[in-house]
């Protein structure tokens, strides 16, 4: 065919008589010459997809019924493109990857595949199975299955995989699962003569030559024993004699020791690939004669697909699974041969695909078969069963229970000088049994039966999506309220008068802000199937592993008894970090080595210096400020990674050594405030009686000091604002703007929103926006009627409006894309130091609705993905969140009021007992900030009237990084990691840094890539089943082991005093190393 739209010349007579005698419809045939051609991404290879687009000059679509399959114009050749050279993509039809998907592999299958030259299903199956299970290839053509060696190794997929030139209907050597398998072989060594070695295609030239004179035909008989043309290291071959390998079994030895599933992709006629057709023309018709219409090899091949398929069924194990398929249209190579198999087989069971609605109607059908994103289609089931009851009396009655309980308990723990935070994973686990006690002990009885309001205490099984409701309500009373640290400062700080109703209302109007920004972006941050959010992996993971049975492999565990095996372990051993060795935190071998060295220790110490070489053994530690490792996709760890050394091996050093703002005076790392001489800063000398700035007080004392890494740690902030912006301006807005303009198509999203849509009615719009409206005029309502105690004036709200609505979306992408998001509180309180000077108390109340309701509506969308990817109702979901959020408001400002009336001198260091826990460290941190920016202001830090003028340019250089990225992604398409560079996960990783610590990065970046990178890739049928479910049991385990430490010894005082009790012992690392300055318990320079 010359042009792609030119249509097909007329089909011979012959032919179209084999049509009408098979039923078929000649117009199949008579189609335009534009079938598209099919590619399949190699997992892992998604971000190639622009760079095959850009070489080969036209867009690639996705097959939206074939995951991760592409289809393209069928002039446009790949061949010729660096993806395909460096083995990213292959071809395979669509035809060929339905008859995979129908065989539905999992790792640890081992699969045969009975013709499988020229070896792109071989490929899809590998991919499939991820590092665990085997393949065995059968052809019976020679050079056929020498492509598909060829295939392999260029895809580097043949460590699971044997190969052999055999006759499918006779071929009978079956998957070496163990080595048992051979117990009647030959044991003794010096009769294992012919051991099959490491494969290697360089054989001697002798035996090469010797292999050519033999003359070995390219197509084989049945009466020919199967020859082994290749075999993977691990493939089960390595070790064993031909003997053991080619030895004869009986049918119930195969019955039991078979393989798991078995694909019979037949020789037929091909009469079903229009390609094969378009090809006859060129080929001559006298051709289709001999290869299509003839009836005795029509016949011969009858008999050869029954054969081919009564063999594959006599290699199937008991309980496995065998696809047939052809790609003939026929009724006699396809039903009937078929038929005639089950007449002869009465053990064989007929059942439908479940996708086969999907794969017949594939031209018609928008259906997906899974997530484009791979650790989701790892992950997350995509089915859902819509009759579940899921807002039911259990999940009001326990719902409610662990939000209170863990409300209270956090706010609780939250004053004292280690605070302990109570997870949602606590609750999660622990309702499990609860749950089951209800449903087996609660009365079934209906109430008001019959009427439109009955209702049932106890609707029978304790279910998955009740135990996902009951874990929001948890989520909702884990979470922080940051507005308490706001109340907290006003009342014992500032010392004003303020209401508990005052304070009420300032926490629930706070936290409930955010649910106005979360339906505004829901459209953006929850359907999209590239917004896949890492963290939920590990809930979704928890869900199925306490509540989906699974058969046990041999020698394996199902994720249910893994998950409890690490539950125990993690939580025996937090007693060590916790409790007995707190050294554990942090193993600073330097600062041990050079006990007397400033320079050794500043360098060494992992929690109050630069964290060379040191390393944690505490989980809560590596976890503390980044979240789960195991939880993060490898490219956003290796983002943190880069931009932690740069900060801290290159950043910090430099400014350090070249004494930038006098910073040899003061501590290398320290959130303290120091005046010019190296003394910490006085902060009440400069506070008036009204708790404003005194100015000849402040001119006085002199202006602030920072430490040389906080005063950088604020430049990184500045620099992470600006880049987050223009990151998502250059990288995602072109699919922001496509939103925008249109609701989703359907062809664009993947399959949990389309049973999403199909099962359950959504969340009107307008119940966010009157929420939103509603809580911005009671916002105004109390700013205004408490104005003297709040300060913040109307137009301060509005304006903290504006700044949320703004960083909700760009901050949202890149949590959803990376697990890790960018801090807002920086800006927020420049912004209101510098139009509002003056006004701490403002401050601090910018600062919050500013900040805390992006940071809730964050919280709130991730959430919805969870319902999302649990398939919970989305109005139940909504209910869940909206009682939850109040719930948790009224008991954590209940128990905060509670405390700071009835604690003696709660959060006063000064007037506490030695040794009292009450030190309010999170409370003091936000009253210091308010004092730098509300009270002094940023004009005299970082403005024209302070020392850190310069670290403005920061805004500059943060926008600037993402567009070069972005320039050189553009220039170098085919340079797929430079679009991995994430320039506001690089740099808003370090917002933490102080009082997050060099360890807690340095240990997070090695777990994350042992996880991410290592085990991914090397083992990713074990990482899809224990990946998600390990972090749980992590967190998990720490937090009972914590909660119970603390009830049994930390509220009685108990505690060790040994030198493993000091989680660093670099004493100096806190010293300054500029000449004369006094520091107690530091040498003098």
């Amino acid at each position: 065919m010359e042009g792609e739209n030119a249509a097909m010349a007329p089909l011979p007579e012959a032919f179209l008589h084999f049509l009408e005698a098979n039923g078929l419809d000649p117009s199949l045939y008579t189609a335009i010459d534009s079938t598209p051609r099919y590619i399949r991404l190699k997992p892992g290879c998604e971000a190639c997809i622009e760079e095959v687009e850009a070489e080969v000059k036209c867009n690639l679509e996705k097959v939206e019924w074939l995951s991760g399959f592409l289809s393209l114009p069928p002039h446009v050749q790949i061949a010729g493109s660096r993806a395909y050279r460096e083995g990213k993509i292959y071809g395979i039809d669509a035809a060929s990857g339905a008859a995979v998907m129908a065989l539905e592999v999992s790792p640890g299958d081992h699969v045969l595949d009975l013709c499988a030259a020229p070896g792109a299903k071989l490929c899809m199956i590998l991919d499939l199975l991820g590092d665990s299970g085997s393949v065995t290839g059968v052809d019976a053509a020679r050079h056929r299955l020498a492509a598909c060696r060829t295939m392999l190794q260029k895809y580097t997929l043949g460590d699971q995989c044997r190969l052999f030139v055999a006759d499918g209907t006779s071929f009978s050597v079956i998957p070496t699962r163990s080595r048992s398998d051979c117990e009647s072989c030959e044991s003794g060594s010096e009769e294992r003569v012919d051991v099959f070695k490491e494969w290697t295609s360089r054989r001697p030239w002798k035996e090469r030559k010797r292999a050519g004179k033999s003359g070995s035909p390219q197509l084989v008989s049945s009466s020919q024993p199967p020859e082994l043309i290749y075999y993977g290291h691990r493939s089960g071959v390595v070790g064993l004699t031909k003997g053991e390998l080619f030895k004869t079994l009986s049918d119930d030895e195969i019955a039991n020791k078979g393989y798991d599933k078995v694909l019979v992709d037949a020789e037929c006629t091909h009469d079903g690939s229009v390609k094969h057709i378009q090809k006859f023309e060129h080929w001559g018709w006298r051709t289709l004669q001999r290869r299509v219409l003839d009836a005795e090899r029509t016949d011969d091949l009858h008999a050869l697909q029954l054969n081919l398929l009564t063999n594959g069924f006599r290699l199937l194990k008991v309980g496995g699974s065998l696809v047939y398929s052809t790609c003939s249209l026929t009724v006699a190579q396809n039903e009937d041969v078929v038929e005639q198999f089950l007449k002869e087989n009465r053990a064989a069971v007929k059942r439908p695909h479940q996708n086969n609605d999907a794969i017949s109607q594939a031209e018609n059908s928008p259906a997906v078969e899974n997530s484009p994103v791979e650790q989701v289609a790892l992950t997350v089931s995509v089915s859902d069963d819509p009759s579940l009851p899921s807002f039911t009396f259990r999940t009001w009655i326990l719902g409610t229970l662990a939000c209170v309980l863990l409300s209270f308990l956090n706010q609780f723990f939250g004053f004292r000088r280690e605070p302990l935070t109570v997870t949602a994973i606590s609750a999660q686990i622990a309702v499990v049994p609860a749950g089951h006690l209800m449903a087996a002990a609660v009365t079934k009885h209906v109430f008001l039966k019959g009427t439109k309001w009955e209702f049932t205490l106890n609707p029978g099984k304790f279910n998955v999506k009740e135990h996902v409701l009951i874990t929001i309500f948890a989520s909702s009373g884990a979470a922080s309220v940051y507005a308490i640290h706001f109340v907290s400062a006003v009342k014992m700080f500032y010392r004003k008068e303020l209401t508990v109703f005052a304070a009420l209302l300032v926490v629930i109007t706070s936290q409930v802000l955010g649910f106005g920004w979360a339906g505004i972006f829901r459209r953006y941050l929850v359907e999209p199937a590239t917004m896949w959010w890492p963290q939920n992996l590990v809930q979704v993971s928890l869900f199925r592993a306490l509540h989906e049975k699974e058969e046990r492999r041999k020698g394996g565990l199902t994720r249910n008894q893994f998950f409890l095996t690490a539950f125990l372990c993690s939580f025996a051993y937090y007693v060590f970090p916790g409790y007995l060795f707190p050294m554990l935190t942090s193993i600073s071998w330097i600062c041990w080595m050079f006990p007397t060295s400033v320079i050794a220790h500043q360098l060494g110490s992992g929690l109050h210096g630069l964290g060379v070489g040191a390393v944690g053994f505490d989980w809560s530690s590596i976890c503390s400020y980044l979240g789960s490792p195991l939880a993060s996709p490898w490219f956003a760890t290796a983002n943190v990674a880069a931009g932690f050394a740069i900060f801290i091996y290159v950043i910090v050093p430099i400014a350090y050594s070249a004494n930038l703002y006098k910073a040899r005076r003061f501590p290398i790392f320290s959130d303290e405030l120091f005046m010019s001489s190296g003394q910490k800063y006085n902060i009440s000398a400069i506070i008036d009686s009204n708790f404003h700035l005194d100015m000849e007080a402040y001119e006085r004392e002199g202006p602030l000091y920072l430490s040389t890494m906080f005063a950088m740690s604020y430049g990184i902030g500045f620099a992470c604002l600006s880049a987050t912006l223009v990151h998502v301006s250059l990288f995602h807005g072109s699919e922001i703007l496509r939103l925008s303009k249109s609701a989703f198509q359907e062809n664009k999203i993947d399959i949990h929103t389309k049973i999403m849509r199909k099962n359950y009615k959504q969340v009107p719009e307008w119940w966010f926006l009157c929420i939103l409206l509603f809580n911005i005029v009671a916002t105004i309502s109390v700013c205004e009627y408490f104005n003297n105690e709040l300060q913040l004036p109307w137009w301060g709200v509005m304006l903290a409006c504006v700044v949320a609505i703004s960083f909700t979306l760009p901050v949202g992408v890149i949590r959803a894309t990376t697990n890790q998001a960018p801090a807002l509180n920086i800006i927020t309180e420049y912004i209101i130091g510098y139009v509002y000077p003056g006004y701490p108390v403002a401050s601090m109340l910018f600062k919050v609705y500013g900040n805390v309701s992006m940071k809730q509506a964050i919280f709130f969308l991730q959430d919805f993905k969870l319902g999302h990817y649990m398939k919970i109702p989305p109005k139940e979901m909504f209910l869940a969140q909206v009682l939850g959020t109040l719930i948790s408001a009224v008991v954590h400002i209940l128990t905060a009021w509670w405390l700071m009336n009835t604690v003696p001198n709660i959060c006063e260091r000064e007037l506490l007992p030695a040794g009292s826990p009450w030190t309010c460290p999170g409370d003091h941190v936000f009253y210091d900030a308010s004092v730098i920016w509300g009270l002094i202001g940023p004009r005299r830090i970082f403005g024209d009237l302070g020392h850190y003028w310069a670290i403005n340019w920061f805004f500059l250089a943060g926008a600037i990084a993402p567009f070069l990225v972005w320039v050189a992604h553009k220039a170098l398409p085919q340079k797929q990691w430079i679009r991995l560079i994430t320039v506001p996960v690089l740099l808003g990783a370090l917002a933490d840094m102080p009082p997050a610590t060099a360890v807690n990065y340095s240990s997070w970046v090695v777990v994350g890539f042992v996880s991410g990178f290592v085990v991914y890739r090397y083992h990713r049928g074990w990482w899809s089943r224990h990946n998600y479910v390990l972090s749980g049991a992590l967190d998990a385990g720490l937090a009972f082991m914590g909660v119970l430490l603390y009830l049994c010894l930390g509220m009685e005082g108990i505690s060790l005093n040994w030198w493993g009790s000091d989680p660093d012992r670099c004493p100096l690392a806190s010293c300054p190393t500029a000449p004369a300055v006094e520091s107690k318990g530091c040498p003098l320079y």
